[in-house]
């Protein structure tokens, strides 16, 4: 095993308020395989207290950008005597590997933040990486937040041998703040600045107008086709200026894809849902979700009825048997919808999705081993006879890389049927 001694290193913040110390760390270390661990925790809403949002962007033929944020409600503060300031402690620890998985650089990052828990803004940071334009990476970022002893770790993989892959591009808002999430409403407005390796002059929006049926039930003969193919509604060229940066609204809800080649078909994709997303908020926005539990016909009257928050409360009441009780199912259901469009959006509404399917019917699953080609998720105990098992296989998607395809089989019938009813008699599943 080889160490280095490597120099300490000013590594580019955007938080004000904090201070950040970078120490650069030797030796190698080994990542867990996920595959062989339980990673159910990513599923359940609050388990991970710290949730940070990040881009990649590989700004020249030498550096790549690691932008992040995080919540600073989301992290504890706390006072070290009575006569200081409340203080947070964040730990941001990155090892880069090559596709072979041995280390070649690792550092960590401290940011001090003073404020309270309850103050509603972001601690944003970078982080630079040397890394070439041949060469594709993995990339371990560890987020902890020593004042609560609590840590997440994400793993994303770099691509730098295409330069016209999403993490060439960098989204922000006409204010220059970084697009973390790429959902949108109609008319925001998007400054994409394009990687100095990417020596083209334009590039090509396109607008696809996208009704997709949602999720068909587990044990459905129809497989949802594994390779996704859409033909774009309308495409427009843009002319990037001399910053790099092209500017676009996004005008309409679909999904919009932005091209610098016709033969490589990738690039940063943009979504635009209902208003709120991924919040559900709208009676027509609320009712779409309660296919997977009405009938044809209950749907239908649903969907066409002159006051449709008063035929949703009915629908509610009459199968809860009680007003608190409706209020209780509501609460879950609806959460969950939430929550699959936070975990499973891809180019669909993530209730819409496979996954999102099985998570609002059945909820947060025990076990989850995770692999770079698919999900796996077990509902009980593991290697228990009466438990259920789904396999998620992750779909070739140019669109997005959180596309996965559910594999089908007559013997979820039962237990679907099962779940579905059990709701319809006014209980959680």
């Amino acid at each position: 095993m080889k160490t280095r001694n490597k120099d300490k290193r000013i590594v580019q913040q955007l938080v004000a308020f904090c201070t950040v110390v970078i120490v650069f760390l030797t030796g190698c270390s080994s990542t867990e395989n996920a595959t062989n661990r339980n990673v159910a925790g990513i599923y359940l809403p609050g388990i991970n207290l710290l949730e940070p949002d990040y881009k990649v962007f590989h700004e020249n033929d030498t550096l790549t950008k690691f932008y992040f944020r995080i919540k600073s409600e989301d992290l504890l503060y706390t006072k070290r005597r009575s006569d200081t300031t409340f203080t947070a402690n964040l730990h941001v620890k990155y090892e880069l590997m090559d596709d072979l998985e041995q280390l070649i650089d690792s550092a960590t990052v401290y940011f001090n933040d003073f404020g309270q828990n309850n103050e509603k803004k972001y601690l944003e940071g970078v982080v630079n990486l040397k890394t070439k334009t041949t060469e594709n990476y993995n990339l371990l970022m560890s987020f902890y937040d020593a004042n609560r002893d609590n840590y997440l770790k994400k793993k994303i993989l770099l691509n730098r041998a295409n330069v016209h892959h999403a993490q060439n591009f960098l989204a922000k808002d006409t204010l220059g703040n970084i697009i973390y999430k790429n959902y949108l409403s109609v008319n925001d407005k998007v400054v994409l600045q394009r990687s100095t390796n990417n020596y083209t002059k334009e590039g090509s929006l396109k607008y696809f107008h996208i009704k997709h049926p949602i999720a068909k039930p587990p044990f459905s003969d129809a497989e949802k086709d594994e390779n996704i193919v859409l033909t774009p509604d309308s495409a427009v060229t843009l002319v990037f200026d001399s910053l790099n940066n092209v500017e676009f609204t996004i005008n309409a809800h679909g999904l919009f894809l932005f091209q610098t080649s016709d033969v490589i078909k990738e690039g940063p994709t943009f979504f635009c849902f209902q208003n709120n997303f991924p919040e559900i908020k709208d009676v027509e926005n609320m009712i779409e979700p309660m296919r997977y539990i009405t009938t044809k016909e209950e749907y239908t009257n649903l969907m066409e009825a002159e006051n449709k928050k008063l035929a949703m409360d009915e629908f509610w009441l009459e199968i809860a048997g009680g007003t608190e009780r409706a209020r209780t199912l509501i609460k879950e259901y609806f959460n969950r919808v939430e929550n699959a469009n936070h975990y499973f959006t891809s180019y669909l509404e993530g209730w819409k999705t496979d996954r999102g399917l099985i998570y609002l019917i059945y909820g947060p699953p025990n076990v989850v081993y995770k692999n770079k080609d698919y999900e796996n998720w077990i509902y009980g105990e593991e290697n228990n006879i009466m438990s259920m098992n789904f396999v998620f296989y992750k779909s070739k998607n140019y669109l997005t890389n959180n596309d996965y395809v559910l594999s089908r089989s007559a013997i979820y019938k039962n237990t679907w049927y099962r779940a579905v009813d059990t709701w319809r008699s006014g209980r959680i599943f």
